[in-house]
């Protein structure tokens, strides 16, 4: 059912899309203390050196912000086209990737591996912006969801780059569905960012009032991006 939801969410936002919608891979890491620099390395190593299909985009971040229960300190994601994340799951599975593979396993854990995709995108220009936080809800209603979201956009813009979207993959216990995903420009516009004007307030109270009667906030955090690929 929240799959069908989504189409009817493509629609209520057909009016803000600015460009085609993409899917994602995200794999959550607990890097062990002073391995982060091996890190980025085997990543050049590889992501670096590879052909990567058009569209796609590989970023490590770290976490600069988090609640207690959650035990990553970097998150590897990848985005693109549903084809193009295909094709490059295909050169990810050769004998060069397993040994990077291995290679990564000396220096962090796994902790998660999820996937999705977006139902909306703003301010694309924006997107490469350093900073991120994300918030994740348990959704019942999506389509009321989406609705009182796109409220609050038009009340309360955001200036960095935006994205609604779904996980359809890898979700826990705690039943994530859905999520927001913001950029910032720098430290101090993250640590700055919240509604400044009374309507502004009104909107993101309103926002969580009725969205609190059929989803559950599930926290939120907070990134900084070490490298691009």
């Amino acid at each position: 059912m929240k799959k069908y939801f989504s189409l009817l969410l493509l629609f209520i936002f057909s009016n803000l899309l600015i460009a085609q919608n993409i899917a994602f891979e995200q794999v959550g890491i607990s890097v062990k203390p002073g391995s982060g620099s091996q890190v980025v390395s085997l990543m050049d190593e590889f992501y670096g050196n590879i052909d990567k299909p058009e569209g796609v985009n590989i970023s490590l971040n770290y976490v600069n912000f988090k609640a207690d229960d959650i035990d990553v300190t970097h998150f590897i994601t990848i985005t693109g086209s549903v084809k193009a994340l295909a094709e490059l799951r295909e050169i990810r599975g050769g004998n060069k990737y397993g040994l990077y593979n291995s290679n990564m396993l000396r220096h962090a854990k796994v902790i998660s591996t999820t996937a999705g995709t977006t139902l909306l995108r703003m301010n694309l220009e924006k997107a490469g912006e350093p900073m991120a936080q994300v918030w994740r809800w348990n959704v019942d209603n999506p389509l009321d969801f989406g609705n009182e979201f796109s409220s609050l956009i038009k009340s309360f813009p955001q200036i960095g780059y935006l994205s609604l979207g779904q996980f359809t993959h890898g979700t826990s216990m705690k039943g994530e569905s859905h999520y927001v995903y913001m950029s910032h420009k720098d430290y101090a516009t993250a640590l700055g960012w919240g509604p400044k004007t009374p309507e502004q307030q009104e909107a993101f109270l309103k926002f969580q009032k009725n969205t609190s009667k059929y989803s559950t906030f599930l926290g939120s955090l907070t990134m900084t991006t070490v490298k691009r690929w």
